[in-house]
């Protein structure tokens, strides 16, 4: 399933990046505002690389991020998307053994509606959506130390003992707060049952969002 989810992403990813125009794939990217639309598929293409190529000393650091998108820059758009289809099919494989951190597919996904917002093409399509958010939120309410419940669509998915905090909004809201694209604020409008604040604090994989995101 993962390794389907990850293609599927990198293909709407490389459609909707030769749709944009010069001046959008050169503006930043609200989601990543150290990144351009270009430097962001930079990203894509150097993780997709280093992963098959097990380059992955700091995987997911600044310092590995950066070096990927400084490595392609000047290049043209079409010589890196080429590079990340090459390695895409190999990620995939590797997916499917069992050979590689399903972090690449959120990443992948995280990016594509980190374009999509930025530009306001819609969301990416929610059966894979909800299968991330699948992934992504039985693990988080696996590891969770308080008793915590999560509600969308009527999905749910649960952790810790005691009385739970519950959390409910929209599959995409959720996914998007729990990869941390939604500020405190965007979060505190979700439906939540208890005191949300120190789940706002701990959920999002890297802490809440410093500034509203532009939400579809």
């Amino acid at each position: 399933m993962l390794d389907e989810l990850y293609e599927r992403s990198r293909s709407r990813t490389t459609d909707l990046a030769g749709a944009l125009t010069s001046a959008q794939l050169d503006a930043t990217v609200p989601a990543t505002p150290l990144w351009s639309a270009r430097e962001l598929l930079a990203h894509l293409a150097g993780a997709a690389s280093d992963a098959v190529a097990g380059r992955v000393d700091g995987v997911g650091s600044p310092p590995w991020t950066a070096a990927q998108v400084a490595t392609r820059a000047g290049r043209p758009l079409d010589e890196v998307l080429a590079e990340w289809a090459g390695a895409g099919p190999q990620v995939a494989a590797a997916l499917d053994a069992r050979r590689m951190n399903a972090l690449i597919v959120h990443d992948a996904l995280t990016h594509e509606a980190d374009l999509r917002e930025a530009f306001g093409l819609g969301t990416p399509p929610a059966d894979d959506v909800a299968a991330a958010l699948d992934h992504l939120a039985r693990g988080i309410c696996r590891r969770s130390p308080q008793a915590l419940v999560l509600r969308a669509d009527g999905a749910e998915w649960s952790g810790g003992g005691g009385t739970p905090t519950v959390a409910e909004t929209t599959p995409y809201e959720l996914y998007r707060g729990l990869i941390s694209r939604r500020s405190r604020a965007q979060m505190r409008a979700w439906t939540w049952s208890g005191d949300p604040g120190p789940f706002i604090e701990a959920l999002p994989a890297f802490g809440p969002c410093a500034v509203d995101q532009p939400a579809p």
